[in-house]
């Protein structure tokens, strides 16, 4: 009997490994979709873009610079005829997006441009009107305010010094304006070493130190933080800022007093 029992166990260990083995999943391996995800921090030049889009292997940079030189996008028409280094510098919005491997590059750079339509609104478009700029001088001014100003709560602020001097008629004299054609514009136009006449024509251009108003285009691709601060420039009378070592801004109405600031921190 009890030889019986054994024999009716082992039997039913046999059946529950053979159901076992029966009911285990096959190992399939499934290939993976064939796309990349790449954020685009606020800030980056045409240029850093480009550069980014290679790392990820979504498309060649020089590829991705042709496209954006040969767009025919309606951004591309409205500038048409002017001689900007890097055509849409600005309208190639930063963010986060999935791309193919190996995409084409103007596949790559309509996926910017579509975001940017919808990013700027119809209500940012009134918005610059009433304030007396245009799309391409809002982006402007919101690429300066990028790369002057980093951290958003400081941007309102510093785009009412920019505003404040716009509307006075001075010269916004933003270092960050010489740091695009010095480290972005002159290395890209000029490979083989510094030319006198390349940068006389773009400082001509560009350099606020030099020429009154605004730049000819942005300097960076500004996000939303920065675009939003250029057509909403906080209440202030400031003329100047100025930031100390550890990031800190001042702000002042009158050079005297900027000039007191900066001794203050060491400027």
């Amino acid at each position: 009997m009890k030889l019986y029992r054994v024999f009716c166990v082992v039997l039913a260990l046999l059946f529950l490994c053979a159901c076992g083995k029966a009911a285990a999943p096959q190992t399939t391996t499934e290939a993976q979709p064939n796309t990349v995800r790449v954020t685009f921090p606020e800030g980056k030049t045409t240029l850093q873009i480009a550069a980014l889009l290679e790392e990820n292997g979504v498309c060649a940079a020089a590829d991705f610079l042709q496209a954006v030189r040969e767009s025919d996008s309606d951004y591309a028409l409205s500038l048409a005829g002017q001689d900007r280094p890097f055509l849409l510098e600005g309208y190639i919005f930063p963010d986060t997006y999935e791309f193919y491997k190996n995409e084409s590059a103007s596949s790559a750079l309509s996926r910017f441009l579509r975001n940017m339509a919808v990013r700027f609104t119809a209500d940012d478009l009134a918005r610059a009107q009433e304030v007396g700029m245009t799309m391409d001088e809002t982006l402007t001014l919101a690429s300066i305010i990028q790369a002057e100003a980093g951290d958003p709560p400081e941007m309102p602020k510093v785009s009412a010094v920019l505003h404040n001097r716009l509307d006075q008629g001075m010269k916004l004299q933003c270092d960050v304006t010489y740091f695009y054609l010095e480290k972005t514009v002159m290395p890209a136009l000029c490979p083989d070493g510094w030319d006198d006449a390349v940068y006389e024509k773009y400082a001509d251009l560009y350099y606020t130190y030099r020429i009154g108003g605004l730049p000819l285009g942005p300097i960076c691709n500004p996000g939303a933080d920065a675009i939003h601060a250029a057509l909403y420039p906080a209440d202030s009378s400031d003329l100047y800022f100025v930031t100390d070592a550890d990031g800190n801004y001042y702000y002042s109405e009158t050079y005297e007093a900027h000039q007191n600031i900066c001794r203050q921190i060491g400027r």
